[in-house]
């Protein structure tokens, strides 16, 4: 009896460890399951390798360094960049020491609260200040990675500048609900200034669109008038273009009755659009247009490369002050394309430009990469002269 007694002590002992041993280990497995949950949460500060070293260098630099950056971590379209770097200009105007006096928001994204608090964590591990540019961009890779935020990565593939803007805006800063603080049409001009310096071709020199290098053979054969049969620039255009700086109100109809009868001298708050804000001017110069505006900028590019009876197309390399600039999408039609006179002599993106729409509803001044950029992903930008009468 005493052995077996033993024996069944024994018995009972190994059950109640292997019991315990068993609910321990169920313990363990919840707890990593747990832990790596919480790593992977929201805003929860992830342990990562990564360090980026960027110091601030003012808003310039800073947009070009953090382009750099997602190009080569996230291969970023120019296009989703661009319209990022716009949403977040208007944040913090892109200053990693930027601080909101009332919230104490902090950074290129002004995080606040717990995200403050991890990005502080981050700094201290690498030995930084969480006012540093680097700090910041391998931060927001933490964010980006985690469950919580990695659907944004698919804001990075975005080709639409405005688009890519908004997207951020409302899923990355989850403002769908506050419209009071979109402020878009801020935002959208920021990003549309972002993609004039960060897109990587001039968009007429370049090969990536329809016009840069069509059928040269052709067009030389269609090139019958001669460099005396159109408009140098002698000033005249851009001098009667420069008088009408705040003039019409923009809509896409013309001639309107509200310009006047007068269309050498029309009402400054009469109607136009684009096309025909640059028949008015070359009308009152002097250049040849067809009757009663009637073109469009799509009836105005194909004059350019074939017919020209008003317009001739130009080489980059030859545009110069007085020349017209047409972007057009399809077939051109209603938004679907832009026209404005050049200023200066043609250098791509950063060629300022004045015109009728675009960046705003009167005849302003600009630069094409800014008024036209919501056409560049695939238009096609013709470069053409006025044809003297």
């Amino acid at each position: 009896m005493g052995v077996a007694y033993e024996l069944k002590k024994k018995k009972i002992k190994f059950i109640i460890y292997g019991v315990i041993g068993f609910f321990l280990a169920i313990i363990l497995i919840i707890s990593a399951l747990t832990g790596s949950l919480d790593e992977n949460c929201g805003d929860d500060n992830t342990t990562s390798s990564q360090v980026t070293d960027l110091d601030d260098k003012g808003m310039e630099e800073n947009a070009k360094n953090i382009a750099k950056h997602w190009e080569k971590k996230y291969h970023a379209t120019p296009q989703a960049t661009a319209g990022i770097l716009g949403t977040l200009t208007l944040e913090s105007r892109l200053n990693p020491k930027s601080v909101n006096s009332s919230s104490q928001a902090t950074g290129l994204a002004q995080w606040l609260g717990d995200r403050k608090t991890k990005l502080e964590a981050l700094a201290q591990k690498q030995d930084k200040s969480a006012t540093n540019l680097g700090v910041q961009l391998d931060y927001l890779d933490q964010e980006l990675a985690s469950d919580y935020y990695k659907s944004n990565l698919k804001i990075f593939k975005m080709k639409d500048v405005h688009k890519a803007s908004k997207a951020w805006l409302m899923d990355f800063e989850g403002m769908s609900q506050n419209p009071d603080q979109w402020y878009l049409s801020k935002r959208y001009a920021f990003a549309d200034h972002w993609y004039s310096v960060i897109g990587t071709k001039d968009p007429v020199a370049g090969d990536s669109l329809d016009n840069a290098n069509q059928d040269e053979e052709a067009s030389a054969n269609l090139d019958c008038a001669s460099d005396t049969d159109t408009g140098e620039a002698d000033g005249n255009i851009i001098k009667a273009a420069k008088s009408m700086t705040g003039y019409f109100k923009y809509d896409q109809v013309h001639p309107s009755p509200d310009l006047g009868n007068d269309l050498k001298n029309p009402n400054k708050t009469g109607t136009t659009d684009c096309s025909g804000y640059v028949w008015l001017v070359l009308n009152k110069t002097g250049f040849k247009v067809p009757q009663r505006m009637q073109w469009f900028t799509g009836s105005m590019a194909s004059d350019a490369k074939g017919e020209h009876q008003y317009l001739k197309k130009v080489k980059p390399s030859d545009a110069k002050a007085g020349d017209i600039v047409i972007v057009n999408q399809g077939a051109g039609a209603g938004n679907n394309g832009h026209t404005a006179f050049i200023t200066e002599s043609w250098h791509g993106k950063q060629t300022k430009i004045i015109e009728q729409g675009g960046t705003d509803s009167k005849v302003n001044e600009g630069r094409f990469g800014t008024s036209f950029s919501r056409l560049l992903n695939g238009g096609d930008v013709v470069l053409a002269r006025p044809v003297k009468k």
